[in-house]
């Protein structure tokens, strides 16, 4: 497993693997809540959540129990097996077992069938035998370890500003889940948002500073064979688009194929509303990032078995996924323009405006290139300067 390097993006992804099988808890109807707490010197972390609990049965092949398997050795976990979950993102058995070999010290606590379960790991090997220690009327799971400083050097710790910011988001993307933030100092704050995606898209804008250019944002919640999604978005004022995707509830920083189909999606939709209302804007060529520009937009899609772009999974590779993303999207998305003519109104002036901008900056620079060359070819001295006038009766010696 590649955890994108020994430096802080390492350290951190460490945390991600653990709370993203909490969350495929989540995803598949088994957990509601999920809580992450600092250890004082931001040296450790514990996450639990309340779903079925990793299983502790004896694994027959091995002998051992199912825990102590799945937190050392790769590719162990149910997952793997095509069976443990419709949708998952994090992965017992490769995440578990090397957030495991990668600490000091790590403490899994099951509560499953009434009884709490205890088993102790370091650096990849378990460090005691499973024990059960006691009943209780809980269910789910908690881990918590602390990473190797022989790995990650003495200076490394876990950064409370990242964690927050990771968890809201995460929050947003799944309606219906709580997540607790429990800092170093012992701050405790809750995230939990109803409306998911489309408050998450608000904010976007509102930390943006720029204002929409239509009042009412584009909605969509689709499933089909290979993909379900869901999917806000909105043109503003920005000088600049905003999309952030997410796969399986994993924040893909770095794109990919829902990405793309989303891409190739918004182009094809606001071509076909344009050729079918027969506009033409004058002067100027649409480009796709003409379209694109000003545009906010969250996107959330759910596969059965994802393709990421190694184990950091910021990106996303599902060949088929681009193909479902442009299918459900473009035709509601052009159906929308269709009925809210107002809204599409003020997207095509604003993707007008994009173009004309787009082709005056180019029509500047062209323009300083030329004057630079004739300046370059005369070999003006210094007490000269290429004339700024274009009318010939300024600019013209006969």
């Amino acid at each position: 497993m590649y955890i994108g390097g020994t430096d802080a993006t390492g350290y951190h992804h460490l945390l991600w693997e653990i709370v993203d099988n909490s969350v495929d808890e989540a995803i598949n109807g088994h957990a509601n809540r999920i809580e992450v707490e600092l250890d004082a010197d931001c040296l450790g972390v514990t996450v639990a959540d309340n779903g079925r609990g990793i299983p502790v049965g004896i694994m027959k092949k091995f002998k051992k129990p199912a825990l102590e398997i799945i937190l050392t050795t790769l590719h162990a976990g149910g997952k793997f097996e095509g069976k443990g979950y419709q949708v998952s993102g994090g992965l017992h058995g490769v995440g578990s077992s090397v957030v495991n070999a990668l600490s000091t010290e790590l403490t899994a606590t099951v509560w499953t069938d009434g009884t709490t379960h205890v088993q102790t790991f370091a650096q990849g090997a378990a460090t005691s035998k499973l024990k059960k220690e006691g009943r209780t009327s809980k269910r789910g799971t908690q881990i918590h370890f602390r990473p190797d400083p022989s790995i990650f050097g003495a200076k490394a710790k876990f950064d409370p500003a990242r964690i927050r910011e990771r968890l809201e988001a995460k929050s947003y993307v799944h309606k219906g889940l709580k997540i607790v933030f429990k800092d170093e100092k012992g701050k405790r704050e809750e995230f939990e948002h109803p409306a998911g995606i489309a408050e998450y898209l608000q904010r976007r804008i509102t930390e943006s500073g720029k204002p929409p250019v239509h009042p009412e944002p584009f909605s969509l919640e689709r499933q089909d064979a290979d993909v379900r999604l869901e999917l806000c978005l909105q043109w503003t004022e920005a000088p600049e688009e905003r999309i952030e995707t997410f796969a399986n509830g994993i924040p893909t920083r770095n794109g990919g194929t829902h990405d793309a189909g989303l891409k190739t999606a918004i182009g094809k939709a606001i071509r076909g509303y344009m050729e079918a209302q027969k506009v033409n804007i004058k002067g100027v060529k649409i480009t796709a990032e003409d379209i694109r520009e000003g545009l906010v937009a969250i996107l959330s899609v759910y596969i059965a078995e994802p393709q990421f772009q190694g184990q950091t999974k910021d990106r996303l590779n599902n060949p088929e996924t681009a193909g479902a993303v442009e299918a459900l999207v473009r035709t509601s998305l052009e159906q929308w323009l269709l009925e809210k003519r107002s809204a599409a109104e003020s997207i095509l002036g604003r993707i007008a405006m994009a173009a004309r901008a787009r082709e005056a900056s180019r029509a500047a620079v062209k323009e300083v290139k030329r004057k630079t060359a004739v300046s370059h070819r005369l070999n003006l001295p210094g007490k000269l300067a290429d004339c700024q006038s274009t009318d010939p009766d300024e600019s013209e010696l006969f």
